[in-house]
């Protein structure tokens, strides 16, 4: 399912009526996979002009946990003074599986996991009609690839 990320971005923009948020985008990027001419591809192939959708989204690289984070953080503050119709976190697990390794960090690990989710849950309580996609992929023990969203 490639671009549905891209996708879900071009829909934040349109009106209301065509099923759309009518705010911005933001986009924390966690893998560095975040390409702007993929999204300019998708918006003119929708009718919409690029170069105006790109302009409506703020994009962060988040290279550690904790810079991903500050970086919530900062997101709720830019949401404050804008129409934010959607926020992706992409992937939000990605920095937690590098940065912390082996069953001796396991427990700093869930803690600091417990307090991105519970800042990504405030955003969501507290924001108005945002639209919260929660991305991630993991692999199972029969090795399925498997991919989760949460939205609310």
């Amino acid at each position: 399912m490639p671009g549905k990320v891209k996708r879900s971005t071009l829909i934040s923009k349109l009106p209301k009526e065509k099923g759309g948020g009518e705010g911005k985008a933001m986009y924390i990027d966690t893998e560095g996979t975040f390409r702007p001419e993929r999204l300019i591809d998708i918006a003119e192939r929708f009718g919409l002009n690029g170069q105006e959708v790109l302009e409506n989204v703020a994009y962060a690289r988040a290279h550690n946990c904790d810079q991903q984070n500050k970086l919530l953080i900062q997101a709720a503050a830019l949401m404050a003074e804008n129409r934010y119709a959607l926020l992706v976190v992409d992937s939000s697990m990605a920095l937690y599986r590098t940065d912390f390794s082996g069953r001796g960090e396991l427990s700093a690990r869930q803690n600091h996991l417990a307090k991105f989710l519970r800042n990504l849950q405030r955003i969501a309580d507290e924001v108005i009609q945002l639209s919260l996609v929660y991305n991630f992929q993991v692999w199972c023990c029969s090795c399925h690839y498997k991919s989760g969203y949460v939205t609310s």
